[in-house]
């Protein structure tokens, strides 16, 4: 007979980034923390000194790299890069309507500005970056820094039940926790994080630096 193998739960801390200070004078992925949001980061690497973490993995974007450096920087530990875990560009200008391309990218998961992702599409690319995310650090505690869009579109393929309304309660930052056996993943939605609530901003409140 085989030896049956014993999977390791893998914990997750699933953050979303900072908040952040658009331009339209830079490209989306350079887009810089905020003034608040650096103090933001700061902040928040006390907060998760307690929590065990082993590993980070960032989304390339410059905001979530930002957002995640002074605990890699406390702790000792090199950020690894992944670049699934970028966020989903809708190709909408500073002069459009967000919200509404936002809403109707809900609404149908096929929407999308010829050329650009669809929610669908971004949904599938970030699940399959977490599930090799787990994969290669099954039975670790790691923490993951990524964006609102995908970060949303992740907890609805775990269930369909989280929605537009879950991705909008999301804060900046935000801190998720996870927790993996195998392929089977659960969002532990009573978790939160000490102290993280007194730091947040509401993603509405994101200031543009060209204002």
């Amino acid at each position: 007979m085989g030896t049956l193998k014993t999977v390791a739960t893998t914990t997750v801390y699933l953050i979303r980034h900072a908040q952040s200070r658009p331009s339209a004078r830079i490209v989306h992925s350079e887009w810089p923390l905020s003034e608040w949001g650096k103090a933001q980061a700061e902040r928040l690497a006390g907060l998760l000194l307690p929590l065990g973490i082993e590993r980070l993995v960032s989304s390339p974007f410059a905001r979530c790299r930002q957002t995640i450096t002074p605990f890699a920087e406390r702790v000792g530990l090199e950020v690894a890069v992944h670049d699934d875990l970028r966020e989903r560009h809708m190709g909408i200008g500073f002069d459009e309507d967000f919200f509404g391309f936002w809403s109707a990218s809900w609404e149908d998961f096929d929407f999308a500005r010829p050329g650009f992702e669809t929610s669908r599409e971004a949904q599938r690319r970030m699940t399959e970056a977490m599930t090799a995310i787990l994969h290669e650090h099954e039975g670790r505690t790691i923490c993951v820094c990524s964006h609102g869009n995908v970060i949303g579109l992740f907890l609805n393929h775990l269930d369909a039940r989280n929605g537009r309304e879950t991705a909008e309660r999301l804060t900046n930052p935000d801190v998720l926790k996870l927790r993996a056996d195998g392929d089977a993943i659960e969002w532990d939605r009573a978790f939160r994080l000490p102290g993280l609530a007194d730091l947040v901003t509401d993603p509405t409140d994101t200031p543009l630096a060209d204002e």
